[in-house]
């Protein structure tokens, strides 16, 4: 049985150790109010902390509870469309910042881990998989853009013998790895950063909700049983959020994924699905992505809906993706099934900056890469409170637009607009 209020997932049933917070109650006062406790709330919170600021952060359900202790936990060096997409929007010299904030983002996990000694299985490596020529081209022309960058560590190879080197399988035609890259177990890295925050003096509440902001320059955020004055506040909600702040719910679409586990796979078996252990995904649109977890199971993902709901029959959806890609996991038993929710944005670039006329900062909408972008954030929405925005407006410059179709339409929008990638899919072409 999962952990109490957590979704049933592989995660939630393999937490190494207890947390166990308060309810906010009363009123609190403090410098920085952090709203989520997921990725970005907590790396800001941290970062906040270690520069002295007394940090509140409340947590609507638990630690970790959404996208952040859910996601396929893959530390991706990127964004939703590549690097090599960006110099073509933004030029050479923003592309290498974007690129070194979110060599940064991997860091900062490593560092976490390193300073208040994590157990969360972290793994080092990162591939792509290609499953066609124009993917293997695109995967080529990423790398180009990586050296153009100053990094010249991606490694691309065609042909079925690369393939084989890295996963048994037949799907693919080549292969992209990453060095930069890791995987992890995301919802012990949650915890151990949430006991991190306690350990430098952080106070964190579960179960506290946020039910209104009094967006001013001296801000008030308030719950359904306390509330808390802050000179500043940060929100971290991402696609949990909901409609508190509405201005910024237009930009925002929620995207459904789905992940199942196997049960602990035979030594023999894990080694011939998975030969070297990285984090996979293939570069399709709806993309299949897959790991070995600390215990040898095969977590594997994909299967996304935009709105954030969940179809019928998922798991067995997935299930047969899985045995597409590995049929030799047909006796297999699977013993997890769960889903969640990420949060994009009409750019597919982070939405970040600060609501006009208060002390209010925020950063979401990742779309589909925010375990590494969560946490070079955290640092930035850090520096940006503390007064120092000029790393963080790298961001923030970013050009947002609302999602088209209004509130009622924007999800009916973006589905049309998905189904050209999913063509795209079909005929073999990039998502890059």
């Amino acid at each position: 049985m999962a952990n109490a209020s957590y979704v049933n997932s592989y995660y939630a049933n393999s937490l190494n150790s207890e947390l166990s917070l308060p309810t906010l109650q009363g009123e609190h006062q403090c410098d920085v109010c952090v709203v989520g406790a997921g990725f970005t709330g907590l790396s800001s919170a941290i970062h906040l902390a270690k520069r002295g600021y007394k940090v509140i952060l409340l947590e609507g359900e638990r630690v970790g509870w959404g996208a952040s202790g859910r996601n396929g936990g893959q530390a991706i060096i990127g964004y939703n469309n590549g690097i090599g997409m960006l110099e073509q929007r933004f030029g050479l010299e923003d592309t290498r910042k974007y690129l070194e904030f979110v060599l940064e983002g991997c860091q900062i996990i490593r560092q976490f881990v390193e300073d208040y000694q994590i157990e969360c299985d972290l793994k080092e490596g990162h591939a792509g998989l290609a499953t066609c020529d124009r993917q293997l081209q695109a995967m080529e022309h990423e790398r180009e853009v990586w050296a153009r960058c100053g990094h010249d560590d991606i490694k691309v190879n065609a042909g079925h013998a690369a393939v084989q080197q890295m996963v048994g399988s037949e799907n693919y035609v080549g292969t992209y790895y990453d060095p930069n890259g890791a995987h992890l177990h995301p919802l012990n890295l949650a915890r151990g950063e949430a006991r991190a925050l306690l350990g430098l003096g952080g106070e964190i509440f579960e179960n506290s909700r946020v039910t209104k902001i009094d967006k001013t320059m001296t801000p008030t955020v308030y719950t359904e049983l306390g509330r808390v004055k802050a000179k500043q506040v940060v929100l971290a909600g991402n696609a949990y959020l909901g409609n508190l702040v509405p201005e910024m719910e237009a930009r925002l679409v929620p995207v459904s994924s789905f992940i199942v586990t196997t049960e602990p796979l035979p030594d023999a078996l894990a080694k011939e699905i998975i030969r070297k252990d990285y984090g996979f995904c293939d570069w399709n649109y709806v993309l299949d992505y897959y790991r070995l977890t600390g215990d040898q199971r095969l977590l594997f993902g994909g299967e996304s809906f935009y709105g954030g709901k969940e179809p019928r029959n998922v798991s067995q959806r997935l299930r047969q993706n899985m045995l597409k890609v590995f049929p030799q996991l047909q006796d297999v038993k699977v013993d997890y099934s769960w889903g969640g929710n990420f949060a994009i944005t009409y750019s597919r670039m982070p939405d970040v900056g600060r609501l006009p006329g208060s002390s209010v900062f925020y950063a979401h909408g990742y779309s589909g890469t925010g375990v590494t972008t969560t946490h070079i954030m955290g640092r930035l929405l850090a520096e940006a409170v503390a007064g120092s925005a000029e790393r963080f407006d790298v961001f923030a410059n970013v050009k947002q637009m609302p999602m088209p179709g209004g509130r009622l339409l924007k999800v009916p929008a973006v589905i049309m607009g998905s189904w050209y990638y999913l063509l795209r899919d079909k005929l073999g072409a990039s998502r890059k």
